[in-house]
């Protein structure tokens, strides 16, 4: 626990929230709810939509996963011991497992991350004490070997029973696949090494992570690779599919360009937070309850019915994250964490205590 301390950033061992973390949160939750009531021209009947939505389609979840790995860096960072500190990651993957399913029951058109990411944060157990340039090493190769077998494992699991095994099938679903999407977790994790409190590190992260992200979409519509934005493939579809930048295609090309647009996306955040003292509170306090976000914005897709993310309109889209910001601000004047992110935090801290012993 010593070594990992050491290595990780003074930022994560200082008490307190981290408030471009949260802003980064919220950008992330605010990404999905575009993608899910956001009308970007694709769908229904109005081909009027903001274009530019586009981009809310696959990088927000995969920005949301690579901070899941830096909040399992700050719990490591800040954990009385290592022991400890798996416990409580192991019982917060168990509450995600259990309040996926729980969303994913109400049969709304939305593919639910909550369990797979669950998963991955069991898988990242044993990497809690892994030195930074082996987290950067399997991140890449997770993400690129990973994008290159996903197919072949997803056609072979499909025949047989492994296909269909609760919470087996996680690992290699079609949408947020636990095998291949622990990279993101890997590079959170790496990132929560760093001090992210030092300016140097912010314009590190800003360059390397545009440099990853762009350049690996350029090398896959150079390659002709489908095109992420609207009519998707339209011009560039006959390409390899690894070269896919298609959303949700899990290519190796479209996985490394998401994480590099997530960590240049961190580092914005972090010094947009700092550079704007009060002003983005409310978003901040989104983020900080970005769970409780996201299962609430499944529920009123459930109540109003699926005619919101069918027929979307961006009245909505806009109207649900203010209101779902304003709730989220308030809430955080009077309470320290949202409902759910309370609930975690007790269950986790109650699990951690009761199996090991504080030094």
């Amino acid at each position: 626990m010593d070594v990992i301390s050491r290595a990780t950033g003074s930022s994560l061992r200082q008490g307190g929230r981290i408030g471009g973390l949260d802003l980064a949160r919220a950008v992330a939750f605010l990404g999905m709810l575009a993608a899910h009531v956001g009308d970007d021209g694709t769908r229904g009947s109005d081909s009027d939509g903001w274009w530019w939505l586009w981009i809310a389609h696959g990088r927000p979840s995969a920005l949301f996963a690579v901070l899941a790995g830096v909040s399992i860096g700050i719990m490591t960072a800040r954990g009385p011991s290592l022991a400890h500190t798996r416990v409580k990651v192991a019982t917060r993957g168990v509450v995600l497992i259990v309040a996926g399913a729980v969303v994913a029951s109400l049969g709304t058109p939305v593919y639910v991350i909550l369990a797979n990411l669950g998963v991955m944060m069991l898988l990242m157990l044993p990497t809690l004490t892994w030195r930074t340039p082996w987290l950067w090493t399997a991140a890449v190769v997770v993400l690129v070997g990973g994008g290159l077998v996903l197919p072949t494992v997803q056609e072979w699991t499909a025949s047989s029973w492994l296909g269909t095994a609760p919470m087996l099938d996680r690992l290699w679903w079609h949408h947020y696949p636990a095998l291949v999407w622990v990279g993101y977790l890997l590079v959170g994790l790496a990132i929560s090494r760093m001090d992210l409190r030092s300016k140097a590190t912010r314009l590190d992260l800003t360059r390397g992570g545009l440099a990853l992200g762009v350049g690996a979409a350029m090398l896959g519509i150079g390659f002709g690779g489908t095109t992420p934005w609207p009519p998707a493939g339209a011009t560039f579809g006959w390409g390899p599919a690894w070269a896919s930048m298609e959303a949700h295609s899990y290519s190796p090309v479209e996985l490394v360009s998401n994480a590099g647009l997530a960590i240049a996306t961190i580092a914005v955040c972090l010094w947009l937070s700092d550079a704007t003292g009060r002003w983005l509170e409310p978003l901040r306090a989104l983020g900080a309850m970005a769970f409780t976000a996201y299962v609430l914005h499944v529920f009123v897709i459930a109540f109003v019915g699926e005619e919101i993310v069918y027929e979307p309109s961006n009245v909505t889209l806009v109207v649900m994250a203010v209101i779902l910001a304003a709730a989220a601000w308030g809430w955080r004047l009077r309470f320290p964490q949202g409902p759910l992110e309370a609930l975690m935090t007790h269950a986790s801290n109650a699990a951690a205590d009761k199996v090991t012993t504080r030094p």
